[in-house]
Parts: C-alpha cells; structure tokens; sequence
C-alpha cells in the first residue's frame, strides 16, 4: 500500500477541534491500514514523527430511506498525537 493513500482526509467535526488543543489530529485512514502505516504516512506527508497513534472502527449506522434499510459506510479513524513542538497547520489559513 502506497504511503499517501493512507490517510484520506482529517476529520472536521467539534470533538476533532477540541482534540487539537492537546495536540492531537484526527484522519479518517484507509480500512487496511494499521497503526505502523498511519505514522509512517504521518512522517512522510507532514514530516513528524507521532508520540502515539490510535486508531478506531466505527461499526455502520442502519439508515431507513424509502426502499427500506440501507447502512452508512464503515470507516476507519486514526487519533493521531503529535509532541507539544510540532504542531500540523490544517485550517489556521480559514
């Protein structure tokens, strides 16, 4: 698997903001993915090596639409925890 296909794309939600203020980033990452691939993308992309990766499942939603039940897709997202140094600009330009 290719390094920069790992990490798809951060994650933008209210929890993911707080999280930065301890110096941690959240990515949704590719579903084969583990945590040795996640902190090798990290270094190569951003070019930091992380403290601590953890990474979570997040199981599928059932969804009712009007053909019955359909369900969310399941992802993957690594919590990604960078030293107090090293700081990842993501959104400081909006």
């Amino acid at each position: 698997m290719n390094l920069q296909d790992v990490i798809k794309y951060p994650v933008v939600s209210e929890k993911a903001e707080a999280m930065q203020a301890q110096n941690c980033y959240v990515f949704e990452v590719d579903r084969r993915a583990n945590k040795t691939l996640v902190a090798k993308a990290i270094h190569e992309i951003y070019g930091f090596s992380p403290v601590k990766v953890n990474v979570v499942n997040t199981r599928p939603k059932a969804k009712r639409n009007r053909f019955g039940v359909g369900f969310t897709p399941v992802r993957k997202k690594a919590y990604v925890f960078l030293k107090d140094s090293d700081k990842i600009t993501l959104f400081e330009a909006v």
